[in-house]
C-alpha cells in the first residue's frame, strides 16, 4: 500500500487561504494605529496518508503568524508572479504582519510600495483598490515614525478619495483624521484642527449627535482643541461629552475613559492639579484594568499622571511612571519611533526638575539626533530640545 505524508498549514482559529480585505467602512481602533488587532499565528499539521485508510494527524508544529504569512507570501509569488492579484493580498497580508513587530516596519513599508505600484499601474490610481493601498502604506508610514512621507501619502490619498468618491465618504473623513493625526505629530496642531472640526461636522450632519462614531469625532476634536493649546473650549466640550458617554456606554467603557483621559489633560494645562490627578488615576485604573497595560490609551493616562505630577512638583513620584512607559514603547515600537522619542524628551524634562542633569543631558542629546533626523530642522520639539541641553552643558 502507498503512504506518503502530507504537510498542511492553517492560522490559529481560521481556514487556509487568503483573508478578505478590512472593510473599509470600519473606523481605526481608539488610540492610533499602535492598537490594531495583532494577526495571530497557525500552524502546520503532518499528516499519515495510506491508501485506502483515513487521513492520520501525526504532529502538529506551532508557527508565528510572520512565519505563516511569509510562508503564504512567498508560495503566491513562485506560483502566481508578485504581481497576481492573490499574490498581492498576501504580500499585504504580510506586512500587515511585519509592521506590527519592531524592527520590521521598513520591510512592512517596502512590501506596501510594490502593492501600491503594481495597483496603481495594473488598475489605475483612483480605483478602489489602489485608493485603499495607498491608506495603508500612509498608515505604515506614519506607524514605522516617517512623518513628513505619511504627511504627503496621507494627503495624495485623502485628495484622490475626495475626487473620486466625495468629501462624505467614511475612507476620505478616516484619511482627514489620518492627516490630521501625523500633522499633530509634527507639531503643527492649528493646521490639523480644521480637519478634524470639519470630519466632525461631516459626521454630525450624515450620523446625527449621538452616533458612537460622532462621539468618537467629538473626542477627537476636544484632543484636537487641546493640542491646540484652546484649554477652555477643550474642557467645555469635555465635560459635556463624558457626561453623555457616562449615560450611553457607563464610567468604564473604552470611550468614555479616552474622554476622561482627555478631560484630565486639559486640567493639567489649567492649573487646576488636584481636580486633574483625581481623574487621570481613575482613568490609569480603569485603562490598566480594562483594556491592558499596553494599550495607547493607558500609555496617555500614564503619562498623564506623570504630567501633574510633574506640575505638583511631586519629580521622584513622577520619574518611574515615565521610565516604565519608555520601556515599554522601545519594546512595542523600537527605540527610535517618535512615540519613543518625546516620552525620553518627557523623562529629561523631570530629571531636570530632580537634579539629575547628566542623565537628563544624555538623554536630550539623544533626542536632538532623533528629532533632526525625523523632522529637520526648525520642528517646534528640536528647538525645545536644543535649549535645555545647551544649558544643561553651560
Amino acid at each position: 500500500m502507498a503512504r506518503w505524508w502530507r504537510r498542511r498549514a492553517a492560522e490559529d482559529g481560521e481556514g487556509v487561504g487568503a483573508q478578505p480585505p478590512p472593510d473599509p467602512n470600519a473606523q481605526p481602533p481608539a488610540g492610533g494605529p499602535g492598537n490594531a488587532r495583532r494577526p495571530a499565528g497557525g500552524h502546520i499539521t503532518f499528516t499519515e496518508v495510506t491508501e485506502g485508510q483515513p487521513e492520520q494527524e501525526i504532529a502538529r508544529v506551532r508557527i508565528s503568524a510572520e512565519e505563516l504569512h511569509t510562508m503564504r507570501a512567498r508560495s503566491a509569488i513562485n506560483t502566481l508572479g508578485s504581481e497576481h492579484p492573490d499574490a498581492l493580498t498576501a504580500i499585504r497580508e504580510l506586512a500587515q504582519v511585519l509592521v506590527t513587530i519592531p524592527g520590521r516596519g521598513e520591510e512592512a513599508v517596502e512590501l506596501y510600495q510594490h502593492v501600491a505600484r503594481t495597483q496603481w499601474t495594473t488598475l489605475g490610481d483612483r480605483h478602489e483598490e489602489t485608493l485603499r493601498a495607498s491608506a495603508e502604506l500612509a498608515e505604515a508610514l506614519h506607524t514605522t515614525g516617517q512623518l513628513s512621507l505619511a504627511e504627503t501619502a496621507w494627503r495624495d490619498t485623502f485628495r484622490a478619495q475626495a475626487e473620486t468618491l466625495g468629501r462624505d465618504h467614511p475612507d476620505a473623513l478616516r484619511s482627514a483624521t489620518r492627516l490630521a493625526a501625523v500633522l499633530e505629530d509634527l507639531g503643527r496642531a492649528p493646521e490639523a484642527e480644521p480637519l478634524v472640526r470639519d470630519v466632525l461636522e461631516r459626521r454630525i450632519r450624515q450620523l446625527g449627535p449621538e452616533h458612537p462614531d460622532v462621539l468618537s469625532a467629538t473626542n477627537e476634536h476636544a484632543a484636537s482643541l487641546l493640542k491646540c493649546g484652546r484649554h477652555e473650549e477643550a474642557e467645555r466640550a469635555l465635560r459635556a461629552l463624558v457626561s453623555r458617554l457616562e449615560d450611553r456606554y457607563g464610567p468604564d467603557d473604552e470611550h468614555t475613559i479616552a474622554a476622561r483621559s482627555n478631560l484630565g489633560a486639559v486640567l493639567v494645562r489649567l492649573d487646576r492639579h488636584a481636580e486633574a490627578e483625581e481623574h487621570i488615576r481613575a482613568v490609569v485604573r480603569a485603562t490598566e484594568a480594562t483594556l491592558g497595560p499596553d494599550h495607547e490609551t493607558t500609555f496617555t493616562a500614564r503619562n498623564n499622571l506623570a504630567a501633574v505630577l510633574h506640575a505638583q512638583e511631586r519629580y521622584e513620584e513622577a520619574v518611574p511612571i515615565l521610565r516604565a512607559i519608555l520601556s515599554r514603547h522601545v519594546a512595542l515600537r523600537g527605540d527610535d519611533h517618535p512615540v519613543t522619542v518625546a516620552t525620553r524628551d518627557n523623562l529629561a524634562n523631570v530629571l531636570i526638575d530632580v537634579g539629575h542633569h547628566a542623565e537628563a543631558a544624555e538623554l536630550l542629546d539623544r533626542c536632538v539626533r532623533d528629532y533632526r533626523r525625523l523632522h529637520g530642522p526648525g520642528h517646534p520639539g528640536l528647538r525645545a530640545a536644543e535649549e535645555r541641553l545647551a544649558w544643561l552643558r553651560s
